[in-house]
C-alpha cells in the first residue's frame, strides 16, 4: 500500500463483495447501436441484442451510476472530497493533501484501478415493439414533414440479470478510514437509489424512457484472510438500514 496515495490499495485484497439480483424498466427501454445499415431490418433504429436478447452494457449502468455519484458527492460541499475534472490527465485525490475524489476511488480513472466491475444485463423475460416517431421542428414546434423514423423499444416490465462485483469497499460491515466510509456511503446511496426511486438507462430518457429498478438482490461477501468462505444475504433486507 503506498502510504502517500492511501487508496492505491488494490494490491492487496481485502474483501469482494458480489452484487446479483433482477432489474426490471419501469418504462420504455432503448438501448440502440446506430442506424441500421441491412434492408431487413424492419426498423431505423434497432435495439442493441447479444443472441437475439436485448442487453444494458455494463459500461451503460457505470456511467449512469458515476454520474449520480459526482453528483451527490459535489452536495456534500466538502472540501476534503472533490471531483476531478475528467479532462485532466490524472485523478488529483489520493495526494498526500488529504483530498479525496471519491467517483476516482469507486469508478476509476486513468491512473486508478475502478473497485466496481458490472458485467452487461442479459435479458430474461422481454418484449420487443416498434414506435414510428417524428422529428419536431425547433422554429414552430410542429412536426417536421417528411422526417417520420420506427425504433425498436423493450417493452416495460422486463427483466434482466443484474451483476456487480465490489473490491476493498466493505458496504455491508463498513469501513475504518474515512475515505473508505465516504465510498461506502456512496455507494449505498446508488444501490438504494437503483432499487427505490430507480435511475435512467439509454436513448431518450427526457422523454421517459429507460427508467431501470433493482427489484430483487443478493449480497455475497468475502474478507480476507479467508476469501473462499462467503456469507449471502438478501440485498433488500440489508438496504433498508441504509
Amino acid at each position: 500500500m503506498n502510504d502517500e496515495k492511501p487508496c492505491y490499495d488494490l494490491d492487496v485484497i481485502r474483501s469482494i463483495i458480489k452484487i446479483s439480483g433482477k432489474i426490471k424498466n419501469e418504462t420504455p427501454l432503448r438501448i440502440g447501436y446506430g442506424k441500421s445499415q441491412s434492408f431487413t431490418d424492419p426498423t431505423d433504429n434497432p435495439i442493441l441484442k447479444v443472441n437475439e436478447r436485448p442487453i444494458i452494457p455494463g459500461s451503460s449502468f457505470k456511467g449512469a451510476l458515476r454520474s449520480l455519484a459526482e453528483a451527490y458527492v459535489k452536495s456534500w460541499n466538502d472540501p476534503r472530497y472533490i471531483v476531478c475534472d475528467l479532462d485532466d490527465n490524472k485523478c488529483t485525490s489520493c495526494n498526500g493533501e488529504e483530498k479525496y475524489c471519491i467517483p476516482c476511488i469507486i469508478f476509476g480513472f486513468k491512473d486508478l484501478s475502478s473497485r466496481v466491475y458490472i458485467l452487461d444485463a442479459v435479458a430474461e423475460e422481454y418484449s420487443i415493439s416498434q414506435r414510428t416517431m417524428v422529428t419536431i421542428n425547433r422554429v414552430f414546434g410542429g412536426q417536421l414533414p417528411g422526417h417520420l423514423y420506427t425504433l425498436d423499444y423493450v417493452e416495460p416490465n422486463s427483466v434482466f440479470n443484474f451483476s456487480m462485483f465490489l473490491y476493498n469497499l466493505n458496504i455491508v460491515d463498513g469501513e475504518t478510514e474515512e475515505w473508505r466510509k465516504k465510498a461506502v456511503e456512496v455507494v449505498r446511496y446508488l444501490l438504494k437509489t437503483l432499487i427505490t426511486d430507480g435511475i435512467f438507462i439509454g436513448a431518450k430518457k427526457s422523454a421517459g424512457f429507460g427508467l431501470v429498478k433493482l427489484t430483487s438482490g443478493e449480497i455475497e461477501v468475502r474478507k480476507s484472510p479467508d476469501l473462499m468462505k462467503s456469507i449471502k444475504l438478501d440485498l433488500m433486507e440489508v438496504a433498508k438500514s441504509w
